[in-house]
Parts: C-alpha cells; sequence; structure tokens
C-alpha cells in the first residue's frame, strides 16, 4: 500500500490543480489474496494488489464521476479533467448541496497485523486442518479463505481529509458426502485471529452428516428455526431495497411512509453502528464523513433509513455518514448492522417447536418482487431438517418460499442470546451481527427433489 503522507500529499496537490468547481477523491489501496479448494485439494491461490480511485467533481450544480487505478499526478489530473467534462454535460441537479466538510473520525480498531502479514502456505495450513476434520467422517471440504489489507482515503475541496487502514478475513466452507449431500458454514471477523478454523469446519461437517437420507415434507407455513446465516441474507437483501434514504424517497423502501409505524415485531430493533467492534469498524463513508449510529427499527417501528449528503439536504435533516460509492450511485446504505438479541439458547428454541423446520441458510434469494412488502422468494440449502416435538429428527430435502419480510420478523416469537456475525453478501467491507430466530408460520411454497 502507498504510504498514508505520501497518498495524502498526492491528493492535496490533485485537488489544488482540479479544474472543476468542486472536487473530492476516494482512494481504495490494497492487496486482497485468495485460496480457493473443492473436493478437499486447493486449485487456487490468487493474490492482488490494486489501486481504485473515484473522482468527482462538480461544476455549479452538474456532478460528474469518472475512476482510475494510478495514483500518479498525471493520471490523477486526466481523471479529474473528463470527470469535470462529464459534468459539464450533466443536468443540473438543483438538490446537490456541494461536498461535504468532515473533521477527522475518531480512530477505530480495524487492523489486523498477522492478517496483512499472512503468506499462502499459512492457508494451505488451515484449508489441511479443515480438511483433515472432514476426512474423519468421509466427507470432502469446498470453499475459500480470503483475507484483505487496505487504505481507504478520502479527501476533497471542502476541506475533508479522512484515512484509515483495516483488515477483513472470511472463511466458507462446504461439506459434501459421497451421496452428495450437503453441508455450509462460514466465519467472518476483522482478521484471522477471529477466524475458528476447526471450528467453522466442524459445523460444516455435523451439518453434512445431519442431513443424509432426506426425507420429503408436505409444504406449507411451518415454524422454522434460522441460523444467523439466513437471517443475514434477507437483512442484506433489505439494505438494498430499503435501508437507504434514495430507496425512501424512491417509494422502493418498505419503511416509506411508515416512519413511526410499527413495522415488525416489537422484539426487533436494528441499528447501524460503525463503531462497534463486534462487526467490522468503519469510521467514515465514502464521502469522508464519520458515521453517525443509526437506529432503523426501534421495537418494531420504523424509525430512520440512512443518509449521505445529498439525500440529507433534500430532506433537511442531519447526515448520517453512509454514503456510498459515487460510482455505484445506489445512495446510502448501512454496513454494519445488529439485530438486538434475546434471551434464548438454540436448544430452546428448538423446544419451543412441536413441528417445523430449522433452517441453516437460505439461497438464491430475490428481494425484488415487492419491494413495498418486502415480499422475498427463495430455498433453503445445505443444512435442512424437520423438527418434532422439540428436537431435531431428521434431514429434510430443500424447500422453496415466498414470504414478506415484515409479516417474517413479525412472527419471531423469540431469539437467542448469542449472536453471530455474517459478512456482507454485497461484496463490500461490511456485516450483519444477528442471533438465531424461531419464526412462526413462515410460508414454504415448493418443495424440490433434493
Amino acid at each position: 500500500m502507498i504510504e498514508k503522507t505520501k497518498l495524502s500529499a498526492l491528493l492535496k496537490e490533485a485537488l489544488q490543480a482540479s479544474p472543476a468547481d468542486e472536487t473530492e477523491l476516494v482512494v481504495w489501496s490494497g492487496t486482497n489474496a485468495l485460496t480457493r479448494f473443492a473436493e478437499s485439494r486447493i486449485h487456487q491461490n490468487v493474490y492482488e494488489e490494486n489501486t481504485y480511485v473515484t473522482a468527482r467533481v462538480a461544476v455549479g450544480k452538474r456532478t460528474g464521476v469518472t475512476m482510475t487505478n494510478q495514483l500518479e499526478p498525471a493520471e490523477l489530473q486526466s481523471a479529474l479533467a473528463r470527470a469535470t467534462e462529464i459534468a459539464k454535460a450533466s443536468p443540473e441537479d438543483p438538490d446537490f448541496p456541494g461536498f461535504p466538510k468532515s473533521d477527522a473520525a475518531p480512530a477505530a480498531d480495524t487492523f489486523s497485523d498477522a492478517t496483512a502479514a499472512m503468506t499462502p502456505t499459512q492457508r494451505a495450513e488451515a484449508v489441511s486442518e479443515a480438511v483433515d476434520i472432514a476426512a474423519r467422517k468421509n466427507t470432502t471440504l469446498s470453499g475459500a479463505y480470503r483475507i484483505s489489507a487496505f487504505r481507504f482515503a478520502v479527501a476533497n475541496t471542502s476541506g475533508t481529509d479522512q484515512s484509515y487502514d483495516g483488515t477483513d478475513a472470511a472463511l466458507s466452507v462446504f461439506a459434501t458426502d459421497p451421496n452428495k449431500v450437503n453441508g455450509a458454514t462460514s466465519a467472518y471477523a476483522k482478521g484471522i485471529e477471529g477466524i475458528d478454523v476447526a471450528g467453522t469446519a466442524q459445523r460444516a461437517v455435523d451439518k453434512c452428516v445431519a442431513a443424509a437420507n432426506p426425507v420429503s415434507v408436505d409444504y406449507a407455513p411451518m415454524d422454522i428455526v434460522v441460523e444467523p446465516r439466513a437471517v443475514a441474507e434477507v437483512i442484506s437483501w433489505l439494505n438494498f431495497t430499503a435501508f437507504g434514504a434514495k430507496q425512501v424517497h424512491e417509494n422502493m423502501s418498505f419503511m416509506a411512509g411508515r416512519f413511526g409505524e410499527k413495522v415488525m415485531g416489537e422484539n426487533i430493533t436494528l441499528v447501524d453502528d460503525a463503531f462497534d467492534t463486534a462487526g467490522i469498524p468503519v469510521p467514515f463513508d465514502y464521502e469522508g464523513v464519520t458515521k453517525r449510529p443509526v437506529t432503523l427499527i426501534e421495537k418494531g417501528v420504523a424509525r430512520s433509513p440512512v443518509y449521505d449528503s445529498l439525500t440529507a439536504a433534500k430532506d433537511g435533516v442531519a447526515n448520517t455518514g453512509h454514503a456510498g460509492s459515487a460510482a455505484f450511485r445506489g445512495g446510502p446504505a448501512p454496513r454494519n448492522l445488529f439485530i438486538t438479541p434475546g434471551d434464548k439458547t438454540r436448544d430452546e428454541l428448538i423446544g419451543m417447536v412441536d413441528r417445523g423446520i430449522f433452517v441453516s441458510n437460505f439461497h438464491y434469494v430475490n428481494g425484488l418482487l415487492d419491494t413495498r412488502r418486502a415480499l422475498f422468494t427463495g430455498m433453503t440449502r445445505a443444512g435442512t431438517y424437520l423438527i418434532e416435538d422439540g428436537r431435531i429428527s431428521k434431514a429434510v430435502k430443500n424447500m422453496r418460499w415466498t414470504d414478506s419480510m415484515m409479516r417474517f420478523f413479525s412472527e419471531v416469537a423469540a431469539m437467542t442470546k448469542e449472536r453471530e456475525t455474517i459478512g456482507a453478501s454485497w461484496g463490500a467491507v461490511g456485516s450483519v451481527t444477528t442471533p438465531t430466530m424461531l419464526v412462526r408460520a413462515f410460508k414454504f411454497t415448493g418443495a424440490t427433489e433434493f
């Protein structure tokens, strides 16, 4: 990664030479390493070192955006010149408030030296440990072990100058038996110190072994005990369709027009907190604005979306510091989400079900059926079991479902006191920290043959 003071000097020089009225430069520079394995053999090692620069400029109330992966002064000036031409050719945005000025964000504990220094040999040794666990139960493993180390910086002509260093680590494990039965788990943390390789592999293997000889059950609304990976999957879709002010303005969000109203059960409180170290702290957003905690749902009541500078100006409210990349244009989004836990154990949740389904994972989810009702569809996968008389009795074939997530989170009867942090499915640094939930009368709509 480029040295921090050198990067700051480069950005300051580029800002001063920009031909636009206002200028913003966002830099993401770092390394990404990945070890993939299948059938208990490593088949790919990938290492990338790259820099991404997003140049956004304003000419009056017209804005333009371009990108480059070069930090040389001439290339930065070329990118700013291109962005300026794009701005001049773009329509005016009467709501554009200018680029925000933000004071330095508080320090965040975001960097793991051991993760930044991890070698391919160390990742291979971790995979070998997982494979050995699987071999004891006559199963094979597929998956990936990924690590990254990065420097994130934002500077603009309004005086914002932010920078922080971070790492993250993710392990996904998919266990398969000779009959192609599967079980899957994952782990996500700030660094490799938070990745329990043996425990993650063992959980996947145990799910695989327990999933042997699945039976069919008649599909119908049934109680489900749903694990954090599945909960995080639907929360990630809501993050995309509902929790940002842009989605509210476009009347896409299920919260639009319903703030102050009950939209979920009273036991559901959902908060985005960039500085909670149970997730991955990210102290400022893509505009360099220091993040604020935001309560999205409080005891089932819709409270607020997250904002960037543009959407905050439209609503006349404070910017919460949740801008996304200007190149993506998806609007603001939360990245460190937490669901308040309950007071049960997983076994106690299972014991509360006379007949139902234990769900490890959701798969092939589509959250765009009807975003105003948060109507989703999807399937179960890699660990689906029948609960009878308060106990897991046998594996069942996967099922299809279609249900409103407003109803889903209104029917949560209980939750565990323990939570798990699941890495963001949208591909950026971020996470969802959630308990396991007991949801009543989940709407299964079809069966599969596997």
